[in-house]
């Protein structure tokens, strides 16, 4: 397998991105980068990718990494409702490409080899644990362009690479404990409607409270009350910014007991009033109009939302 190691002594330099949603039947057409890379997050598959002379079915929740000077393009339609982050970057330092098992690079991760201030993607990998990594994403695709020495999009889009490296590490070094873990995280997103607490938590999975509570702390670095709270905080900060929802509306749907109890923890969370977040981070380029199915948005509006969004571009040279 092909992977690719990004030296970050200095961050990455954004270029483009967006997002795409398939309308009608589609089918990539063919591209040449020229110095950039490109990641692609596939939020509902199937798309029929083929880089150079590889070939890859990528599936919902998988990530593509696309390399500078390769050809790639569809090789198969893809149907109605796929749907798709696209991110382009250029590396400020040489990336190292390597051919290797696997297996092999996994043990050069656990060990903590070769990780010197760089992060070892592979082409292609799946993103089980995807929550931070749309808010990352979102936050790059609506920053704004400031006239500044430093770019915030380009830091973001390295924390980008970090979180993916992150990710891709800890599901292949996985143990029991780790998947009781995810269990725990469906398990709570799953009841996001219900009246949540560490009681009933416990109760439902069946564990006793104060080893749950040990447990998930351990492997999160959270208590179960501040995940159950940050998934609360995700799914109000993207209705802030992708409806017109009010603020009492956005709390109701993103299961808060009140407006205030919202604007009270979001202010603790992000720093920013509902409203100042909103201002922030309105603008995102769509190639259509979707709403992030993976965040726990309440399936009562999740295929109602309408917004209309500006394309933004920054151009390096």
């Amino acid at each position: 397998m092909k992977f690719f190691s990004f030296t970050l002594e200095k961050p990455v330099l954004y270029y483009m991105g967006g997002e795409f949603q398939v309308t009608e039947p589609w089918q990539h057409r063919s591209l040449y980068h020229k110095g950039d890379y490109e990641i692609i997050f596939c939020i509902k598959g199937p798309m029929y990718m083929q880089v150079g002379n590889h070939k890859y079915n990528i599936e919902s929740n998988q990530v593509l990494i696309v390399p500078p000077f390769t050809t790639y393009c569809g090789y198969k339609t893809s149907p109605n409702g796929a749907d798709f982050y696209w991110l382009h970057f250029f590396p400020q330092e040489k990336v190292s490409i390597i051919e290797a098992h696997e297996d092999d690079i996994i043990n050069k991760l656990k060990t903590n080899e070769s990780r010197n201030n760089s992060v070892t993607l592979p082409i292609i990998f799946n993103l089980p644990d995807y929550e931070d990594i749309i808010v990352t994403i979102h936050k790059i695709l609506s920053t704004k362009k400031k006239i500044t020495f430093m770019e915030k999009r380009d830091f973001l889009t390295s924390a980008l690479l970090v979180e993916l490296f992150d990710a891709y590490v800890t599901q292949n070094t996985s143990d029991n404990k780790d998947d009781k873990i995810k269990y725990i995280k469906e398990w709570i997103r799953a009841n996001m409607s219900n009246e949540l607490n560490v009681e009933n938590v416990a109760k439902n999975i069946n564990l006793n409270r104060d080893y749950l509570t040990r447990i998930f702390k351990e492997n999160t670095g959270m208590t179960v009350f501040q995940y159950i709270n940050k998934q609360r905080i995700d799914v109000a900060s993207t209705l802030l910014v992708r409806t017109e929802m009010s603020i009492k509306e956005i709390a109701y749907n993103s299961y808060f007991t009140n407006s205030k109890m919202l604007m009270r923890r979001f202010k603790k969370e992000t720093g920013l009033s509902p409203n100042e977040y909103r201002r922030l981070y309105s603008n995102i380029h769509l190639n259509n109009n979707h709403i992030d199915p993976f965040i726990p948005i309440p399936s009562r509006i999740a295929d109602s939302i309408t917004e209309t969004v500006d394309a933004k571009f920054k151009f390096l040279y």
